[in-house]
């Protein structure tokens, strides 16, 4: 019991001991100067300031990354959505040119081919289609260009698996032609690079910007739309015919499929 008593006193001892220390430094602890506080206060204001404006700048690059990466996100994105678009198209038209031969069946459509190859030599203006015997092609078909069904040509060689078509503007080509409309048929012959010449009876009337459509010649369809004069020449005294210069309706260097049809 003493012990207890004892071991009390001592703690009760220590502890006011400890409270006359604390009490005796603070008096004489140093006071700082108010001069030296009021010239510091700027300095702990601007310290302040600058650690302010050190977070937000490291607040506003840690935005900026993170803004960075979001837009490569957007934009890997809209790549994708692009890619996906393009597809999608891609499916529309083939189902449409499928759709278009449905509807051309009135007028014995055969296939859609895809364009694989043209004449090398530059001697004539000949493509190589991808259909051949095996899909029905035969010598004489003809060809029109998908979407816009203007006359391309004919086909004039055929494999098992491929087959030419001579277009409209090869030195070889001869198309029976007529102007919607009006009276007057004439021949078409290819004019290399890109024209077709026509001639018709001296008497006819015919203006720049007349459309021109086939006739029923060596096994073509008519009314399939050719193309369009750009040019009338004059009629010499005499002559037994007039001439006119006529821009395909199809770019034949662009075409990528073409419709097969059934010859007359």
């Amino acid at each position: 019991m003493n012990e207890v008593i004892l071991r009390r006193l001592l703690f009760a001892g220590l502890l006011g001991l400890a409270l006359l220390l604390s009490s005796l430094t603070r008096q004489f602890a140093p006071a700082l100067p108010a001069e030296f506080s009021a010239r510091s206060a700027p300095l702990f204001g601007l310290s302040y300031r600058l650690g302010s404006n050190l977070h937000a700048a490291l607040a506003a690059l840690y935005d900026r990354r993170d803004l960075r990466a979001e837009n490569r996100a957007m934009r890997q994105e809209l790549a994708t959505l692009r890619m996906e678009n393009a597809q999608l198209r891609e499916e529309n038209r083939r189902l449409g040119a499928a759709l278009q031969v449905r509807d051309q069946k009135a007028l014995g459509a055969k296939a859609i081919a895809p364009v694989i190859d043209e004449d090398p030599s530059g001697l004539y203006r000949r493509l190589v289609i991808g259909l051949g015997e095996k899909d029905g092609l035969k010598v004489g078909d003809p060809v029109v260009a998908t979407g816009s069904a203007g006359l391309v040509g004919s086909v004039v060689a055929v494999t098992e698996r491929e087959a030419v078509v001579r277009t409209l503007v090869d030195p070889e080509s001869r198309v029976a032609i007529l102007l919607p409309g009006k009276r007057g048929r004439g021949i078409a012959f290819g004019q290399p690079p890109n024209l077709l010449k026509v001639e018709l009876s001296p008497d006819a009337q015919v203006k720049v910007g007349d459309r021109v459509e086939s006739g029923a010649f060596r096994g073509l369809y008519p009314r399939l739309p050719v193309g369009e004069v750009v040019e009338v020449l004059p009629v010499k005294p005499g002559a037994l015919k007039r001439v006119v210069m006529v821009r395909p309706m199809v770019q034949f260097s662009l075409l990528e499929e073409v419709m097969v049809l059934r010859s007359l």
